[in-house]
């Protein structure tokens, strides 16, 4: 061994690298304690065990006993440390490793110990020899997230690592080997990757929306990046905003009377962590102003750690137009109506001209004496109620308000009277159409030289469409809100387990039956939150007609099988019997009916339908499937003993976003988006579908109605 050792000092200085000196071994000191020559393998588990048990007289460095001390101890090290660590030793750079850099290793784990460096990593020796050979000149290297493409379990993997190169010397102070401590970080790489993908899979989502911008502000640097419609939304270059600036360039833009809340709210959110929510202006080059509602939080950002205050911006202008609209609305009817009062007090003694001229106004004008006795009614009363001409002596106004309003409306004016106070309420009229529909009754009194009040004058104002238009903005604003809160919730879950899982992964402690189950808590999150994100995408294509149908002849019992397949895990997993039934309607149609459609679209409107029937019946439930044929169409039915559905959801559940309160055997979540893509995919194919449900815990069945093809091919 020391005269191969010697001719290959020979050769590298024939090579020109005699800047290196490798000293000769020194002759073998024989110790009597031979345990005490071993003692360095004591401490290190199966790979120490495995260092003592092998005859090493063959390998160049010869048996353990005669090892350089210096590499005993550095080995005594190595074996003892639970990080994963390695050093190479020798101008071959033989390998040794402890237990914990066995996982690294794969398959070869059984046969790299002394084995070269170069041999062992022959697939990346190209690009890591180089640095190698620096370390030996005494250089030390560090590297981070290091990407690189293994074959150790007979096949190439991207793979990334943590880790270090220093040098070993022996006691005279010369490079002898290499120490490196390692980490792999692949699953933490991967799963940053994967929470990216679900990130910007979330930008489409907003994307789809048209006029929701996104904004986060850094708190440690206050700079703030913005998506393309929050800079548009502010006249800034996207380019610009969108790689970061001033958190202040943004609130300098807001209209100044507007500026100190929002500036208020934005603290209050950041000091106390609390929800944001506020509405403001921004002045645009056109001289318009747009409207804003703004919504964030304080969070912590899982690929940097440091604290990010971040949210939505929505452009409500046309909302705050139609307010704007109503106001003035109500406005012009109530200076309307005192211009009225106003001429009826100069004319009490002009009766004929303030008739005419009552008439001649598009509003319902009465009359009143001190008494409350309606004693006038302009003519418009009669072409909004539809009453015949003249009024007749025994005439009442009563019977055609709506019975749930008129005792109220009986009480405010009775108060009226007795006060002299104004009149105002809302209620419900008598139309023409066959309909009630909503007005505003207003009227004030007129006094005497004295003061006491001597008569009433209103005016009737119809805000059907004004009422209407509120409660539908209130029901929209709050199935926004309720969405937002739910895709909020339903988004962020997954964050807790991924973050924690990859920060475990990070720190490098866990073997490998723990590092496997982070990796799966995380691909089971991210997986989670796709599908979220697809549903949103989804059927946001479809309702922008961006689906094309792949039309082709169909036969349902594959599209029945295939929908079957993908939800009998969760059937099985909450012991539902699921039963299927096509035979009425073969028996009906001599062969079960075809249809002219997508596959791929049938299959995901079945199984949408099968995965909410699991998921809404408590376990060891009963669902069942039926088919049946009729003129012209084949209908598929959904039937389940489930939690059925209350009466007032009914008619809605097709409805985007719509949603029933949830229960605790209702945990599976979701974003109630589900019944809204399965309604618009039967309307795509030309069909129909429709929902049942005798109430809540009576189960629920959905029926699927779609044309079949008139003429039926001849059975194979």
């Amino acid at each position: 061994m020391h005269d191969c050792w010697h001719a290959q000092q020979r050769c590298r200085r024939r090579r020109g690298r005699s800047s290196r000196i490798w000293p000769s071994p020194q002759p073998a000191t024989f110790v009597t304690d031979q345990d005490q020559l071993l003692a360095f393998t004591l401490n290190g588990g199966a790979t120490g065990a495995r260092m003592r048990a092998r005859d090493w007289s063959g390998h160049p460095l010869g048996a353990l006993a005669q090892w350089p001390s210096a590499l005993r101890t550095t080995l005594g090290t190595v074996l003892g440390s639970s990080f994963p660590t390695f050093v190479t030793w020798g101008e071959a750079n033989y390998l040794f490793h402890n237990d914990a850099y066995l996982p690294m290793l794969g398959k070869r784990a059984d046969s790299t110990l002394g084995q070269p460096y170069e041999q062992v990593w022959s697939e990346v020796w190209a690009d890591l020899g180089p640095y190698v050979a620096r370390v030996k000149d005494g250089e030390s290297f560090f590297f981070e997230n290091y990407a690189t493409t293994l074959y150790r379990n007979g096949a190439p993997e991207q793979t990334w690592f943590t880790f270090s190169f220093s040098p070993v010397r022996d006691e005279a102070g010369l490079v002898r080997g290499m120490l490196c401590t390692v980490i792999e970080v692949t699953d933490k790489v991967l799963a940053l990757a994967r929470h990216k993908e679900a990130e910007e899979r979330l930008a489409l989502s907003l994307e789809a929306s048209g006029n929701i911008g996104t904004w986060s502000v850094d708190l440690e640097t206050a700079t703030t990046h913005v998506d393309e419609r929050f800079a548009r939304l502010f006249q800034l270059d996207a380019a610009v905003a969108m790689a970061g600036t001033d958190l202040v360039r943004f609130t300098d833009m807001i209209h100044a009377e507007d500026r100190p809340h929002v500036l208020a709210a934005i603290d209050r959110a950041i000091n106390d962590e609390t929800l944001y929510d506020t509405e403001y202006r921004i002045p645009q080059r056109s001289g318009l102003d747009v409207w804003i509602n703004a919504r964030g939080k304080v969070f912590t950002s899982l690929e940097t750690g440091r604290r990010q205050f971040a949210g939505i911006a929505i452009d409500v202008t046309e909302r705050k137009l139609a307010e704007r609209r109503r106001i003035e609305s109500e406005q012009a009817a109530a200076e309307a109506s005192m211009r009225a009062a106003e001429s009826a007090r100069r004319m009490e003694d002009s009766e004929t001209r303030f008739r005419l001229m009552a008439d001649d106004i598009p509003q319902i004008v009465w009359a009143a004496n001190a008494a409350g006795i309606n004693d006038y009614i302009n003519t418009r009363w009669f072409e909004y109620t539809g009453e015949p001409l003249p009024r007749r002596p025994d005439w009442d106004w009563r019977p055609l308000i709506h019975p749930d309003d008129l005792p109220l409306l009986e009480e405010a004016w009775r108060a009226c009277l007795a006060t002299g106070h104004r009149f105002e309420i809302e209620h419900r009229l008598w139309h023409h159409t066959g309909q009630f529909r909503w007005v505003l009754n207003r009227a004030v009194p007129s006094t005497d030289a004295i003061g006491p009040h001597t008569r009433w004058l209103g005016t009737l104002t119809d805000i059907h469409d004004k009422k209407t238009g509120e409660e539908e903005l209130r029901t929209q604003s709050r199935r926004k809100d309720e969405f937002l809160a739910m895709l909020a919730h339903e988004l962020r879950n997954p964050l807790a387990p991924i973050s924690t899982a990859a920060h475990m992964l990070a720190l490098g402690r866990l073997d490998a039956e723990q590092a496997r189950r982070s990796s799966e808590v995380i691909v089971r999150q991210v997986r989670h939150m796709t599908s979220l994100v697809d549903d949103l995408l989804d059927v946001s294509r479809v309702t922008r007609g961006l689906v094309e149908l792949e039309r082709e002849v169909v036969d349902l019992p594959s599209v029945l099988a295939s929908a079957i397949e993908q939800v009998r895990p969760l059937v099985d997993a909450r012991g539902h019997v699921l039963a299927v039934d096509m035979a009425d309607a073969a028996d009906a149609a001599g062969g079960l009916p075809l249809v002219h459609g997508d596959r791929v679209r049938l299959v995901q409107v079945v199984t949408n339908l099968l995965n909410n029937a699991a998921k809404y019946t408590p376990p060891n439930g009963r669902i069942a499937v039926s088919v049946t044929a009729g003129e012209g169409s084949v209908a598929i039915a959904v039937c389940d003993n489930g939690v059925g559905i209350a009466a007032d959801v009914l008619p809605h559940v097709f409805e985007l976003f719509t949603q029933a309160e949830r229960t605790p055997d209702r945990s599976q979540g979701g974003l109630g988006i589900g019944l809204a893509l399965v309604h618009s995919l039967v309307q795509l194919h030309g069909g129909t579908v429709c929902a049942a449900s005798a109430g809540l815990g009576q189960g629920s069945t959905f029926t699927v109605t779609l044309p079949a093809l008139a003429e039926m091919p001849a059975p194979a």
